[in-house]
């Protein structure tokens, strides 16, 4: 899930798999426009992560599904995978990250400044939970 402080109405979801740099890809790249400002209130965001696919919800509705349950070989280099659904059939670690600036912004890059005018330049986070489904 990735929201960019310029435009605090749309949420994008993201999948990146495929290998080690530079034969890696990620799909989904999905925009949600949600008509509201992410700045203005807490949300929650949320993934459910099953065998088959990862859902994307914000307050409690899907609004992105990518698909797992097949061949996730970037077609670039050697295919580190033996079979459908590697590399998200492993455990991952929860990255929260704030991007200021990097290829997830349009050129030219995002300065200190360009931040500050943002609706909400800052980064708060109210809670992180993980649960697992039972077997």
């Amino acid at each position: 899930m990735e929201l960019r402080g310029d435009e605090p109405g749309k949420i994008e979801s993201t999948i990146h798999y495929g290998g080690t740099k530079p034969n890696f890809i990620s799909s989904g790249g999905f925009v949600g426009d949600f008509h509201r400002s992410f700045a203005d209130d807490f949300h929650t965001f949320g993934c459910i992560w099953s065998n088959t696919s990862i859902d994307f919800y914000v307050d409690d509705l899907v609004f992105h599904r990518e698909r797992i349950d097949r061949s996730m070989y970037s077609g670039k280099g050697p295919n580190p995978y033996t079979k459908n659904g590697q590399p998200f059939d492993k455990d991952f670690q929860i990255n929260l990250n704030l991007a200021v600036g990097g290829a997830f912004f349009e050129p030219p890059e995002i300065t200190e400044d360009d931040a500050r005018k943002w609706p909400q330049p800052s980064y708060v986070i109210d809670y992180v939970r993980v649960y697992k489904q039972k077997n």
